[in-house]
């Protein structure tokens, strides 16, 4: 094979490896709501994964590092005992991708970054009994 080739096809499978991580980034929007009921309720939140720590007042639009563990979001409020939520982080399509184009060594680099993981981006808390 010529050098020309071999540096193509090197450059080629160095831009296809860890797909989901240039596709989709490691990060992930999420919109997170408590509610007492029916009722949309404030409260003081804290979202954390082993990638960080992200506080928030729901209800609110966050963003989190896309992790493969899940994710736990704990509330506070005047109107509700202490909540927490766990969010199972799934693997995204992303990185069946890689198997075929970017080979094992770009589906390494999703499951380490996180990248070929996602949490749903919307979390409803509802609190059962509320004051």
């Amino acid at each position: 094979m010529s050098p020309f080739k071999t540096a193509l096809l090197l450059l080629t499978a160095s831009l296809l490896s860890g797909c989901a991580s240039v596709l989709t980034g490691d990060s992930q929007d999420m919109r997170v709501t408590t509610y007492c009921g029916q009722q949309t309720i404030p409260a003081s939140c804290v979202a954390s994964n082993s990638k960080g720590s992200w506080p928030f007042f729901s209800p609110a639009n966050i963003v989190v590092q896309k992790d493969r563990y899940s994710l736990t979001i704990s509330c506070k409020s005047p109107y509700f005992a202490e909540g927490v939520a766990h969010v199972p982080s799934t693997p995204n399509p992303m990185v069946a991708g890689n198997l075929v184009f970017g080979g094992l060594i770009g589906a390494g680099v999703d499951m380490v970054t996180g990248a070929g993981f996602a949490y749903n981006s919307v979390v409803n808390i509802h609190y059962p009994s509320c004051r």
